[in-house]
């Protein structure tokens, strides 16, 4: 096999990655894939993830260290990283392979799954510039989000993904479909005022959101500078509410319940505490959120 290094020839790369993430990551494997970027010229230093917050902390010690920062693990591990190098006044460049659940991020990116062919692609040096979001201070890559179906994508223990994989999301998602719960909001985008009572609402910048709703490629652009915003009303008949979710998972969104915009900046006010996601892991319960998106975020190393 010919491995081509124009690129990655003598680049310092700081490879990150977390040994519980999905199936098919461990300490064995974590040192194959560093031999990997050896033999596509990059010169790798390899770290596990120990702990909660590690990746953050590593990620945030590479200014000046580091020519690119390489992420293998979920949608999680990806969090930290990102919110280490966004805050970094000169970011490495980013590479990402996705080894979680359900990768949502690197499918709207269409990124490699399978190590070979990822780090070829980082080899050839194509990048994209993305942007971050940023809720109440804190940064996430792709949704933040409140209400029907989000406690399942914090709820579900990592051992039962690893074991059932997208299955163990499937049977607490039925679970929750008997807690949807209306939440009292008024909701401020650049171009409007919503207040009502919702089930749902997300300020995304993802092709999928809050795990329920899969746009179409042509409705988002990762570097645009603006949240892709989806709310679902509240329905007075029980009965209606299959209609109102079909008509999210159909794009139907001149449904009178459902809601889509686009914004760069979305305030959320709640008239109670109210439990939100932050790229599919908990973030606490709040009763006022300004959420808006950095652009331009961090370069990421596609194919």
């Amino acid at each position: 096999m010919e491995y081509k290094t124009e690129y990655s020839s003598g680049k310092k790369v700081l490879l990150i990655v977390n040994p519980k993430a999905g199936r098919t990551t461990s300490k064995a494997k974590a040192e194959a894939l560093k031999k990997t970027f050896i033999r596509y010229g990059f010169l790798p230093d390899l770290y596990l993830t120990e702990y909660a917050g590690h990746a953050t902390e590593l990620a945030g010690s590479s200014a000046g260290k580091y020519d690119i920062v390489v992420c293998c693990g979920g949608d999680g591990t990806l969090h930290e990283v990102v919110c280490g190098l966004m805050e970094l006044k000169e970011r490495p460049v980013l590479g990402y392979i996705p080894a979680g659940t359900t990768n949502d991020f690197a499918k709207s990116m269409k990124l490699q799954r399978m190590p070979e062919l990822a780090v070829s692609t980082m080899a050839k040096g194509k990048l994209q510039t993305v942007d971050c979001g940023e809720f109440n201070g804190k940064k996430f890559i792709y949704v933040s989000s409140f209400g029907a179906f989000t406690k399942v994508s914090y709820g579900t223990s990592q051992e039962a993904k690893n074991v059932f994989g997208r299955s163990a999301y499937l049977f607490d998602s039925i679970q929750s479909a008997f807690e949807i719960r209306p939440y009292h909001a008024r909701i401020t985008t650049d171009d409007a005022v919503y207040e009502d009572d919702f089930i749902f609402g997300a300020a995304a910048n993802s092709l999928s959101v809050g795990g329920v709703i899969n746009l179409p490629r042509n409705m988002v652009s990762m570097s645009d500078g603006k949240l892709e915003v989806l709310l679902i009303r509240s329905v007075e008949n029980p009965e209606d509410l299959p209609d109102t979710i079909h008509a999210c998972i159909d794009l139907n969104f001149d449904h009178e319940n459902v809601i889509f915009t686009k914004s760069s900046y979305v305030k959320m006010e709640f008239s109670e505490d109210t439990p939100f996601t932050l790229d599919g892991e908990y973030a606490g319960e709040i009763k006022e959120a300004d959420i808006k998106i950095i652009n331009p975020g961090y370069d990421l190393l596609i194919p």
